[in-house]
């Protein structure tokens, strides 16, 4: 009996140190545990959360200025061979064979214009502008750009009508690019009541159907028209363009080419910012006048700003320097020719929130305090100015 009495109370003892040693948390244990893994894995978070905003501002920055880069050398590569005159050394008076009743004939393709523009209101130098919320274009009417180019000043429905975004200048460039292959034939005669250049080579009909077309001997001629010819041997200014300004009924040209001529086709380009609706985003568009058909070329571009370099006649400049820098509705009437030099301001924003700091953001922009929304968004400007190749000397 005491035997079992006393292992009664060994094994009573063991199982007492046995619970002892596997009770569980105390509720202070377990409150500190459970703080410290949530100080654990707030830390986790905001690294988290730090990493992800560095990615997104990285590959924000990276994405606008790979776009706003190309937006700027496409300009570039535009406004350089503004105004070219094929291989003449000398500047020929033009004989344009277009309709002026045609779509902005009298605003975008006369000769002697190699850039034209439009200045929406209070965008200028000096002013102030903020960048709505919304960039839709609804709001904003033709009578909110202005123009010294056209005597109603307005922007065109043309250009109006492709979406353009309240802020937005609307910059015009005419180039040339040659056609190989073709010149004048010297057994063909050109007169008046025939509306056909008879070439020597042949041509792409598809590449030049209803295109602007310049052609000149670099002495006594040099037509501008848009070729409606089907033959590839062949230029025409008769009618039946499909789509663009079109031409006079009657025609006489300049002279009658032969072997001396070249032939250039006629690019007249606008540049604005855009609204795609179905996207709800902005980017750069340019539409080819001739054709009328646009283009998106580089995702959120947000304001495009423009100066022309006025160089004044002599005595007072030399054709070589600019004088003034002006807006479109500064230039004069009749000084688009004195126009040398373009500078661009063109702002650019990411398509996504990266910032969570929404403040506000001014940029001077050729002059103009920009402000954007505070939205978020990432935003850089790029300024450039570049010279006309082909108006920097006046002979």
């Amino acid at each position: 009996m005491g035997e079992r009495t006393f292992r009664s109370r060994r094994e009573a003892a063991i199982a007492g140190a046995l619970a002892a040693r596997i009770r569980g948390f105390s509720l202070v244990e377990l409150m500190i545990a459970i703080t410290l893994g949530l100080l654990l894995t707030a830390g986790m978070i905001q690294l988290f959360s730090g990493s992800r905003l560095t990615f997104q501002t990285t590959d924000g920055l990276a994405r606008i200025q790979e776009n706003g880069r190309f937006a700027m050398e496409l300009l570039k590569r535009d406004l350089r061979q503004a105004g070219e005159r094929g291989f003449c050394a000398g500047r020929l008076d033009i004989n344009s064979h277009l309709s002026t009743g045609g779509i902005g004939s009298e605003d975008f393709f006369l000769p002697e214009r190699a850039v034209v523009g439009w200045e929406f209101d209070g965008t200028g130098p000096g002013d102030d502008y903020t960048v709505p919320d919304s960039l839709d274009p609804s709001g904003a009417s033709a009578g909110n750009w202005a123009s010294s180019a056209t005597s109603g000043s307005n922007l065109p429905g043309s250009v109006h009508g492709q979406g353009v975004v309240p802020g937005s200048d609307v910059l015009v460039i005419r180039s040339l690019q040659p056609i190989g292959g073709i010149t004048g034939d010297p057994t063909a005669t050109n007169s008046e009541g025939n509306d056909a250049i008879q070439l020597q080579g042949t041509y792409d009909t598809g590449a030049l159907d209803d295109s602007l077309v310049l052609v000149t001997n670099c002495g006594n001629g040099a037509d501008l028209f848009q070729n409606t010819s089907s033959n590839s041997s062949a230029l025409a200014a008769g009618g039946g363009a499909a789509s663009g300004p079109g031409n006079n009924t009657s025609v006489d040209w300049s002279t009658s080419y032969n072997d001396s001529m070249q032939a250039f086709q006629v690019s007249v380009i606008g540049y604005f910012v855009g609204f795609n609706a179905a996207a709800g985003t902005s980017g750069l568009y340019r539409v080819d006048l001739a054709t009328n058909t646009t283009e998106e070329l580089v995702e959120g571009a947000e304001n495009l700003q423009i100066l022309y370099g006025f160089s004044r006649a002599a005595p007072a400049g030399d054709g070589q320097s600019v004088n003034d820098w002006l807006t479109a509705d500064q230039v004069p009437a009749d000084g688009w020719e004195q126009v040398i030099a373009v500078r661009v301001g063109y702002t650019a924003r990411s398509s996504e929130v990266a910032d969570n700091d929404r403040v506000a953001q001014v940029f001077g922009v050729t002059g103009t305090d920009v402000t954007s929304p505070a939205d978020g968004r990432l935003r850089v400007p790029f300024l450039t100015t570049i010279a006309l190749r082909n108006r920097v000397l006046v002979l």
